[in-house]
């Protein structure tokens, strides 16, 4: 095999081998990006949880735990390969990722809680309004000291009778 040729499959080599690094050090930047964004938010739901749920509480610090090893493991490897560097300026990259998607999340979040809001103030209404009730159900009502609302109505029309008034009072 002449130099040329020699050279020239060095070159090659060496240029696959840093693509692979670049490709390694990138994927490895990403999953450590993604693990420490999953550990932030997995902090962030342990600090919500009432001090009553201290199981649940206590397998979010496990998960944490293990999110913690594995990317001193990912940290480490990255180390041994050489590619830490590429890891650095991955990190970042997935790092504003991950902040836009938790903002679009957010906002999601918020128009869906607005939605669940208006949702709760109708049924609140609702709920509020006088029951629909025959004069006379109102008035036995009344005189049996039997609330309205907690009544099952059984009169196709969904008005509340006389019947399911006494029926009520007599339980």
């Amino acid at each position: 095999m002449t130099v040329e040729a020699q050279n020239l499959l060095k070159q090659i080599h060496e240029q696959v081998l840093q693509n692979v690094q670049d490709f390694y050090g990138k994927s490895l930047g990403s999953l450590e990006s993604q693990l420490g964004e999953h550990r932030s938010q997995l902090l962030e739901l342990q600090k919500q949880l009432a001090d009553s749920q201290e199981d649940i509480r206590a397998q979010i610090g496990q998960l944490v735990a293990s999110y913690e090893a594995i990317e001193k493991s990912l940290q480490e490897t990255a180390q041994k390969q050489g590619v830490e560097e590429v890891v650095r300026q991955a990190v970042p990259q997935a790092q504003e990722a991950a902040g836009r998607a938790t903002q679009q999340a957010q906002e999601v979040a918020g128009e869906a809680t607005e939605q669940v809001q208006g949702l709760v103030g109708q049924v609140t209404e609702a709920a509020e309004k006088e029951p629909n009730a025959t004069k006379a159900a109102k008035r036995k009502a009344e005189e049996l000291g039997v609330n309205l609302h907690e009544i099952a109505v059984s009169d196709p029309d969904r008005r509340i009778t006389l019947k399911d008034v006494i029926s009520v009072a007599q339980r």
